[in-house]
């Protein structure tokens, strides 16, 4: 068919298509049903009246224990429990400790949800409201409909009654559910609340248990994002388990019992709001429309295959020139993947390369130019491990491309991987430039090197701060939960034969127990990820609740699960190397602290933070405009995390290269410096002062001071820092202890 044909039959086609679109008419929505009323109602202990229709709870089996939480009907049962004592939670060592559950106390006393039953009559039943016990509303929030192609929240919240909080609803278009349980505390138990949302016809992120603590008076909130995959009126399923975990060193039994759970209709509205006959029929002539146009695009120019698993591939373009600048150099694999990223252009002139603080990654500025010398506007192009450029581009979608001003760099397309095997395991994301033709960007690292200027810092609250750090909400949980990760793995394990016990990465790294030549098997790593330098592995096992991941180190280039390997080194051995000859000026040693720190538990904030926001990812621009790149670690965290980063970059690249002796940088630590450090004083004070603005409680800093001095003991691993510069991130994180400590 020529193309001539070609056009006239995609115009037939399309006439088709939309007069059948007029013709198809949407089944009318249903009207949304009226909000039920909050229901009540108290589980009380075996043997103890229940206000339902009978049901029994039975916990998951976990730890060995099988808890069974049975219910009855019992209208004139007078059996009462005794109150169990709410644990307190302190962020001191010797507050940590609460006394174990005795083995004659009862299972916990929490509500459950009464669902709806018409045969079942709980008229003239008083509900039993336990002593010590808290009342608590569930809220779920959830779409009617949702067209295909688009995606929208389901939002479940845990409320205190006592405290006031208001129901709201976050989308007028929405429906709400409520409903108000009642909940014990159990002495010798920490209590947790895990959420879940399932459904066959969606794509549901995040997927599984959603695990928080659950502090007393405090609220709760769990959110996942909805994307359906099938048309028609699809069903959800949303469940709230209380989880009792036994605190550290009691021998009782796991607890749980699932409180709430309900189902969610939810109408899918596919293509123009066709029926499933419809669509069936608009999928014919979509498909001999589509045919039609591959055949058009096949005749004017073949298009390059695309990645199942979420990249474009990309054939190099073997006669792409790249021109470098002379101290500039790039590998086979480098240069391979950007001439299949810039695989329609003539010429690639690459201008810069910025530092790419710790993921190994590299990033360029650079001209694409076409084949007639016309120039396309100036990118920036990171290249790096592909899982990582994956992960970056996923947490871009979710935390940065709706939230962030229109100043941040965007990324223009998915991550790009070349079909060639000696670039197999690089992918390359593509940044828009911001900035002035001729007038490149500078890091924040050379802006401060330059002129220590601390309204740049100022500058990038006020740039970022309203999206991301400023919309903070209470966070409580225990330091090693967010702090664990910047420290190095908990072991360094290198290939080996002979016989070993078996190393099991779903134990907690509180309770590991290995030592240096020890011989290991390596089971349940389930996560293990490729360095950039190609032989090595970073592997972690699952998280349990409130508690960091077990991470090791494997050295091999093959995956580590079933492996046997022998310990060459543990985090406690690697610090230790690290500060090595390092003068603390009478300061108390923060490295024999780390255990503690990383067990107390912290009253904070939540947000969306960067989470690597080193000096080479925040670019300045012209007239001192500020962006950010580099988004592999965005996450919601801990709202401090950030500015505690970012300080320990400006201590070891910034002023470890300007202030030369140890005492004259604790003077200015102090607020005490010499004149001639003046700027770096006021550069740390406008961190200080930007991180007094996230903080929990204004009135204590304490929140701050803990997070940096174990971000300054992780800063240590890294091998861009000067045997000085870890001299002084050491003396701050000592400082900062001793701080905590009075």
């Amino acid at each position: 068919m020529g193309r001539r044909q070609g056009f006239f039959c995609f115009l037939a086609l399309g006439f088709s298509l939309i007069l059948l679109s007029a013709c198809a008419a949407p089944a009318p929505i249903g009207a949304p049903s009226s909000r039920p009323a909050a229901e009540t109602l108290a589980v009380e202990k075996e043997g103890a009246t229940v206000l339902q229709p009978t049901s029994t709870y039975v916990g998951e089996e976990l730890s060995g224990q099988l808890v069974t939480l049975p219910t009855a009907v019992a209208a004139n049962t007078q059996a009462s429990a005794p109150s169990a004592a709410q644990p307190t939670y302190s962020p001191t060592k010797a507050n940590m400790e609460m006394s174990p559950l005795p083995t004659s106390s009862p299972a916990p006393t929490l509500a459950a949800p009464v669902l709806s039953q018409p045969t079942a009559t709980l008229t003239a039943i008083t509900p039993i409201e336990p002593a010590g016990a808290e009342n608590h509303h569930i809220q779920v929030e959830w779409p009617l409909e949702i067209r295909m192609g688009e995606s929208d929240i389901v939002r479940l919240t845990l409320l205190p009654v006592s405290q006031g909080y208001d129901l709201v609803t976050e989308y007028p278009e929405h429906q709400t559910y409520t409903q108000t349980i009642t909940i014990r505390p159990v002495n010798g138990y920490e209590l947790f609340a895990v959420a879940r949302l399932d459904g066959v016809g969606f794509g549901i992120a995040p997927a599984g248990e959603q695990a928080q603590y659950l502090p007393p008076r405090e609220a709760l909130s769990w959110r996942w994002s909805l994307t359906p995959s099938q048309p028609g009126r699809q069903r959800l399923s949303i469940t709230l388990t209380l989880r009792w975990m036994p605190i550290a060193g009691s021998t009782n039994p796991v607890r749980e019992v699932t409180v709430f759970s309900r189902s969610l209709d939810v109408r899918v509205l596919s293509f123009f709001g066709l029926t499933q006959a419809q669509a069936f029929l608009t999928g014919i002539f979509t498909l001999l429309l589509g045919g039609s146009l591959s055949l058009f695009a096949i005749v004017i120019r073949p298009r390059p295959p695309r990645a199942t698993t979420g990249f474009e591939l990309q054939p190099p373009n073997l006669a792409l020139a790249i021109e470098l600048p002379a101290n500039l150099h790039l590998g086979a694999p480098e240069t391979t993947l950007l001439k299949a990223l810039f695989q329609r252009y003539a010429r690639l002139v690459v201008q810069q390369e910025f530092l790419s603080g710790y993921s190994g990654a590299r990033t360029f500025l650079a001209l694409p130019i076409r084949a007639d010398g016309r120039a396309d506007a100036y990118t920036i192009t990171k290249i790096g491990e592909r899982q990582t450029m994956q992960r970056e581009y996923h947490n871009y979608e979710n935390f940065v491309k709706d939230t962030l001003p229109p100043i941040t760099a965007r990324i223009q397309r998915p991550p790009v991987s070349s079909v060639t095997a000696k670039s197999s395991h690089l992918a390359a994301l593509q940044y828009t430039f911001i900035g002035e033709p001729g007038r490149p960007p500078v890091s924040l690292r050379q802006a401060l090197l330059s002129n220590p200027d601390p309204g740049l810092i100022f500058k990038l609250l006020e740039t970022f701060g309203p999206n991301w750090w400023l919309q903070h909400r209470p966070f409580t949980f225990r330091l090693a939960a967010e702090y664990d990760r910047v420290l190095p793995t908990h072991l360094v394990i290198e290939p080996a034969a002979g016989k070993g016990r078996v190393l099991d990465a779903r134990q907690s790294p509180v309770d590991l127990d290995v030592h240096i030549g020890e011989r290991v098997i390596l089971r349940n790593f389930a996560q293990a990820d490729l360095r950039q330098d190609g032989v090595s592995y970073s592997a972690q096992g699952p998280a349990a609740p409130g508690q960091p991941p077990l991470r090791v180190r494997w050295l091999s280039a093959r995956p580590p699960e079933g492996a046997t390997g022998r310990v060459i080194a543990t985090r406690q051995e690697l610090l230790a190397s690290f500060v090595e000859g390092c003068d603390l000026l009478g300061l108390p040693n923060p490295l024999q602290a780390i255990p503690d720190l990383l067990n107390v538990t912290l009253h904070a904030s939540q947000s969306i933070i960067h989470g690597d926001l080193n000096l080479e990812n925040i670019l300045v621009g012209p007239g001192g405009m500020l962006w950010l790149i580099d988004f592999a670690q965005t996450r919601e965290g801990h709202t401090l995390f950030d500015f505690a980063h970012l300080e320990a970059e400006v201590i070891g690249h910034i002023i470890a290269p300007k202030v030369e002796q140890p005492a004259d940088y604790l003077a200015i630590l102090r607020g005490k410096g010499q004149p001639q450090f003046h700027e770096f004083g006021a550069l740390l004070g406008a961190i200080h002062e930007t991180a007094s603005r996230c903080l929990f409680n204004p009135a204590e800093p304490r929140e701050y001071k803990l997070a940096l001095t174990l971000i300054c003991l992780g800063a240590l691993k890294f091998n861009n820092l000067s045997p000085y510069a870890r001299h002084l991130l050491y003396l701050t994180a000592a400082e900062f202890l001793q701080e905590t400590l009075q």
